[in-house]
């Protein structure tokens, strides 16, 4: 009579498929969270910039479109929205969500302790550090890459695993950078403003290069030593469930300044953007590749101007705040 009995596993193969489910289980659930963390930024008071914007923005003479992007000298910092009409339909789908999970879920988190919410912030904060470490010596921007450097080690070891952020107490402030910036400073400026299913606001060059980061991460897994990897895998998936909670600490002056707001898609697109266009140019100005030329181009009597780029316009009140709100915080 033939054996029932299932073919033996062979070794480690058993744990794999268990590991992989919590790994994605863990991804699909912070993708649907994460509906919430698109305008990635602190939200400045409502009461202060939600009037003053206007209901359209105003209308720009027809330009050519350039032939290559990459090669403009810079942006004007406008966000370039070229699929408005396709992006404000999924932004509304996406604020139906919002209003239905998020914005419940947010004021019930917000009953937690402040330092509790704070630990968890600080710990996936650790967790991105080497990712950040690697896309700042992409750009040549070794002060950033030693500082990151420090404050992983710091914060991994005398901060708990980064669950306390002693590394900005001791002058190693956070430092940005990822493959989307990194693509910035290697050429590829102008990017079309993009609002995707659940993940939200983000550009096509973002896109491109947080897809790059999590494919680059799993191969990057197998360099290590089984039981460091392990140790590894089981922190990034804890890291991707916390993810998303660091983020609904926003979503109180968010729901605020949607209720608030006259045009809330321009809104929250042009907070987005400036805040972007503030870790851009933060890097432009320390990177390797581009400092000198960024500085010469700043000292210039004769400014670079873009072949393509509008007349610019005078900001208003409101928007002089907003810019002043994001400027990058490293020097």
């Amino acid at each position: 009579m033939t054996s029932l009995e299932p073919a033996p596993v062979r070794g480690g193969e058993s744990m794999r498929a268990p590991t992989a489910l919590r790994a994605a289980a863990a991804l699909a659930f912070a993708c649907l969270l994460s509906a919430c963390a698109g305008s990635g930024p602190s939200l400045p008071a409502p009461d202060l910039v939600a009037r003053d914007m206007p209901a359209t923005a105003p209308e720009a003479d027809p330009l050519a479109s350039p032939t290559d992007a990459a090669s403009l000298p810079d942006d004007t910092g406008e966000a370039y929205d070229p699929y408005e009409q396709t992006n404000r339909a999924m932004f509304e789908r996406n604020q139906r969500f919002n209003r239905a999970v998020i914005y419940p879920l947010a004021k019930a988190y917000d009953t937690i302790p402040e330092p509790v919410r704070n630990s968890v912030e600080n710990f996936v904060s650790n967790l991105a550090e080497p990712m950040v470490f690697a896309n700042n010596v992409l750009q040549l921007r070794l002060g950033a890459a030693a500082t990151t450097a420090g404050r992983f080690a710091l914060n991994s070891t005398v901060g708990l695993a980064g669950l306390a952020d002693v590394a900005s107490k001791s002058n190693l402030p956070q430092q940005s950078g990822d493959f989307g910036q990194t693509l910035y400073v290697w050429g590829y400026r102008k990017s079309p403003y993009l609002v995707l299913p659940v993940i939200g606001p983000t550009n096509v060059r973002d896109l491109f290069g947080n897809t790059v980061e999590l494919v680059a991460s799993i191969p990057a897994g197998q360099l290590l030593p089984t039981q460091v990897a392990t140790t590894a895998n089981n922190l990034t998936v804890a890291g991707s469930i916390a993810t998303p909670f660091t983020k609904l600490d926003d979503i109180g002056d968010m729901k605020t300044l949607e209720e608030s707001s006259v045009d809330f898609y321009a809104m929250l697109r042009s907070v987005v953007e400036q805040k972007r266009q503030a870790e851009l140019q933060e890097a432009l100005a320390t990177s390797g590749w581009t400092a000198g030329r960024h500085r010469s181009g700043e000292q210039s009597a004769e400014p670079i101007e873009e072949p393509f780029a509008p007349e610019p316009m005078s900001k208003s009140p409101t928007q002089e705040f907003m810019a002043g709100s994001f400027q990058g915080s490293n020097e």
